[in-house]
């Protein structure tokens, strides 16, 4: 799905300090743990509809490295049909103060910006480049390094599909050893969150436009049911929160800030946690 809340937010501020490689034949966006830290593990960034470019993408990349002590990777999973950042300074136009007229011409890029992303980052296209990689992954460099995914919007779909744990890698591990997603889109429930088997943490709001509340609940009470036993799975309803908290929230909005930071803490006691049991 790619609707208004896709496109909504602001650019964050901030000088990225990764490297750019190619890894496992995609342009991928790299940030390393501490200085003399050897990585606990590798996290996966599978993002919004801004994509790998994005600089909040990459600064979050920044922090989870530096948080967790663990490899990020942020590939490029659309081949170069992210959305523009430019979206959000049309969205901005056209949902602010103004003139109609003013807004025209923002209006025209906007529409005209979603059929393509639509088109190629269809599922049928982008979940053999997603799978191909994390394959790859597990059977080289995370062969003995525990790897959790990080989804957001668009890319919280493959979280779910990923925790599902329904294909191994060819040395019999799983894909993945956790997940965690904010906002995702996509996804079909009850079925995505019934076939979820590995730790998954889900952060929403009680207002995204995307996830309604009414699918929120209903993934919380699935999920929290499945996992009672061993905890492990967990949705946080965050009040207020609107779709791409996580990620675009504008600097001069302290709340949606601290719920973007909310996000950020959950996501890494998450990949602490389940990176140190895998790691046993």
């Amino acid at each position: 799905m790619a609707c208004r809340e896709c496109v909504s937010g602001a650019l964050h501020e901030g000088t990225p300090v990764g490297k750019v490689e190619t890894v496992h034949g995609l342009p991928t966006y790299i940030s390393e743990p501490p200085s003399g830290q050897n990585p606990k593990g590798i996290i996966v960034i599978i993002p919004d509809a801004l994509g790998w470019t994005f600089n909040n993408n990459r600064i979050l990349a920044d922090t989870y490295a530096t948080r967790t002590n663990s490899r990020v990777y942020l590939p490029e999973f659309m081949a170069g049909n992210a959305m523009p950042v430019s979206m959000l300074a049309n969205m901005d136009t056209l949902t602010g103060n103004g003139w109609m007229i003013g807004k025209i011409l923002p209006l025209v890029r906007i529409i005209a910006s979603f059929p393509p992303f639509l088109i190629y980052n269809r599922f049928a296209v982008t979940k053999p480049r997603v799978y191909k990689f994390f394959h790859d992954l597990r059977a080289n460099e995370a062969a003995s390094l525990p790897v959790g995914a990080a989804g957001f919007c668009w890319g919280g779909k493959y979280v779910f599909l990923l925790c599902s744990d329904s294909e191994k890698a060819a040395n019999g591990k799983s894909l993945v050893d956790c997940g965690f997603t904010a906002h995702p889109s996509n996804l079909a429930i009850p079925a995505d969150a019934q076939n979820v088997n590995l730790p998954l943490s889900v952060a929403v709001g009680d207002v995204d436009f995307v996830m309604l509340l009414a699918q929120v609940q209903q993934t919380k009470a699935i999920l929290e049911e499945k996992g009672k036993d061993k905890d492990m799975h967990e949705v946080v309803i965050i009040p207020g929160a609107k779709h791409g908290f996580a990620v675009r929230a504008h600097p001069d909005d302290k709340k949606g800030v601290e719920q973007g930071l909310q996000a950020e803490e959950q996501a890494v006691r998450w990949f602490t946690k389940w990176f140190e049991k895998a790691s046993k």
